[in-house]
């Protein structure tokens, strides 16, 4: 459990959030995931036993539930 936040120093709670994971070239996201969420800024922490079950999952994807189709933008380049 993690009661404060290291980067601000703001309360955390529990919270089921989406997170966004790079499983080698493919960018993913798992919905539901339980986290300590900071109040002040929003980072969020996970416990060991989801770390290991977020592994878990990249290790024997299961089935897609959704897709997302995300567009990409050049940044421009300095004159």
């Amino acid at each position: 459990m993690v009661s404060r936040c290291l980067a601000c120093g703001g309360k955390t709670s529990q919270k089921r959030i989406r997170t966004e994971n790079w499983w080698g070239e493919e960018f993913t996201l798992v919905e539901n995931v339980p986290a300590w969420v900071c109040a002040q800024c929003g980072e969020a922490y996970f416990d060991a036993e989801v770390c290991l079950a977020l592994d878990q999952l990249r290790q024997n994807p299961p089935e897609v539930k959704a897709s997302l189709q995300v567009p990409v933008y050049a940044y421009p380049e300095a004159s």
